[in-house]
């Protein structure tokens, strides 16, 4: 066995298999640096007319919204969804969105989450 495999957490599993999930799902990544390590996991995926989004900074702490893609062009653009919790359930209900302009969608507009990062706060 390697070392990492000894030292492996396995209450880390079903985060790490959401995670997965939400690659296979076609999300793209950025990882969050410090100097030694990672502070966080940005995932995000455009499809449908929306993008969704989702930061993970540890097993219990996580948030996910969706926005419309049009909306990302204003300064603190309103969201469609949006939930905070550990990775697994957050990333899987934001998986399990239905696609953005069919039934049972989101619709209704809310105010984001602070702490979540999208394009147009850099243009502010």
């Amino acid at each position: 066995m390697s070392a990492a495999e000894t030292s492996w957490d396995p209450t880390l599993t079903p985060h790490l298999d959401a995670i997965r999930s939400s690659v296979a799902a076609g999300f793209s990544f950025w990882h969050l640096p410090a100097p030694r390590n990672v502070l966080g996991i940005y995932g995000f995926h455009s499809a449908h007319g929306a993008m969704d989004i989702y930061l993970a900074r540890a097993a219990n702490d996580a948030l996910a919204a969706r926005y419309r893609l049009d909306d990302l062009e204003r300064p603190n653009p309103p969201v469609l969804w949006h939930q905070r919790g550990v990775v697994a359930d957050v990333v899987r209900a934001l998986l399990d969105l239905p696609p953005h302009g069919t039934p049972g969608a989101p619709t209704l507009i809310h105010l984001p989450p602070s702490e979540l990062w999208t394009p147009a706060s850099t243009w502010s």
